[in-house]
């Protein structure tokens, strides 16, 4: 077996593999003993299946079966062993030459496009990029249109008959007392109108909180994007996404979503380069623990009224779930990296009321 690659490029390169005789035949043969003991065929006894039978029924399909495990095994030691870092998955050229013929063995040669990872450098996480921050207010103003929008959401309908005809409704808008507190709250959950603004308030303020959070966290991924140049075997890829769609795509669809698959690409060679390069790990602790505070984010949305045993309980049987293991271990360790980000740039904060804010994001 000889195994040889050449680099067509920095990104583009050919492994091939070369199969004589000898290094594969050896595997048919046993193959085709275990089939002979094992096949069960009308007429014979099992165990006394005569080998010519065995080789005519089964022979091709071993020996195609054989060939893929040769081919597999060395490839797959080749790559390790040369620690390539490629993108995607080898991808084998067609061969329309190879006859696989049971009966006339041959010597054969494989070939596979390998797509390869660039080199990444991240230059721009350091203190000469800078990424504005909002820090928003909640003012007076905003308060008083939040209840003004409450009063009216919770108001009674004046005219439900003709409502039921057609007609727009008419809306007597609730008044700032007891019954709009508990259809807001529950009962008894909030008893004053001081203590109604602040509930109110607090929520603005964590829904512009996660809201300024996000628009920053969106604004370091498009600096991150501009400032760090990134070369992909195009070509490669693009028929790598044919060959592992489950569908057939044409080629007019491959084109149009491209762009976003290599922007994806790109996102986390950079975020991969930044995390070995400065020794950024996940534990798994901070999974668990990032799982936890997803699953308590959720329950509040729903009102809350659960303990934290309860939290621990629900966390340790959804933690038992691969899919929402590896969910919560990609949010770990992307919050860990906008930590890290954002110690390293030049944050510039910048105040800005509740209006200000949402008005701007609606303008782009």
């Amino acid at each position: 077996m000889n195994i040889t690659r050449n680099n067509i490029d920095d990104l583009n390169a050919i492994i091939s593999i070369e199969l004589k005789k000898e290094d594969y035949l050896p595997k048919v043969e046993k193959a085709l003993n275990t089939a002979k003991n094992n096949a069960v065929i009308k007429g014979f006894r099992k165990g006394h299946v005569p080998a010519g039978v065995i080789k005519k029924m089964y022979g091709n399909s071993i020996l195609l079966d054989e060939l893929n495990k040769s081919v597999s095994e060395a490839l797959n030691k080749h790559i390790e062993e040369a620690k390539l870092n490629m993108l995607g998955r080898p991808l084998p050229k067609p061969n329309e030459s190879a006859q696989i013929d049971i009966n006339n063995p041959a010597d054969f040669t494989f070939e596979y496009e390998v797509g390869l990872a660039p080199e990444v450098k991240v230059t721009a996480v350091d203190k000469k990029t800078k990424v504005a921050k909002n820090v928003i207010t909640i003012d007076d103003k905003t308060l008083d249109e939040e209840l003004e929008k409450l009063a009216q959401r919770y108001g009674n309908v004046t005219n439900p008959e003709e409502v039921k005809e057609g007609k727009e409704s008419v809306i007597e808008k609730a008044e700032l007392n007891q019954e709009l507190f508990d259809k807001v709250y529950g009962p008894g959950i909030v008893t004053t109108i001081e203590e109604f603004r602040e509930k109110v308030r607090k929520e603005l303020q964590d829904f512009a909180d996660k809201s300024a959070a996000n628009k920053f966290k969106d604004d370091i991924y498009l600096t991150l994007m501009e400032k760090t140049d990134v070369k992909f075997p195009d070509t490669f890829l693009k028929k790598f996404i044919k060959a592992s769609n489950e569908n057939p795509i044409d080629e007019e669809q491959i084109e149009k979503e491209y762009p976003q698959f290599e922007k994806g690409l790109k996102w986390n060679l950079i975020t991969s380069t930044i995390a070995k390069d400065n020794a950024i790990k996940v534990e798994f602790e901070d999974v668990k623990n990032f799982s936890k505070e997803q699953l308590r984010a959720q329950f509040m949305m729903y009102g809350g009224g659960i303990t934290d045993e309860m939290i621990e309980t629900f966390n340790d049987n959804m933690m038992a779930k691969e899919d929402h293991v590896k969910k919560s271990y990609d949010g770990a360790l992307e919050q860990k990296l906008f930590t890290f980000i954002e110690s390293q740039i030049n944050v510039e904060e910048k105040s800005a009321t509740f209006d200000e804010f949402f008005n701007k994001k609606e303008d782009k």
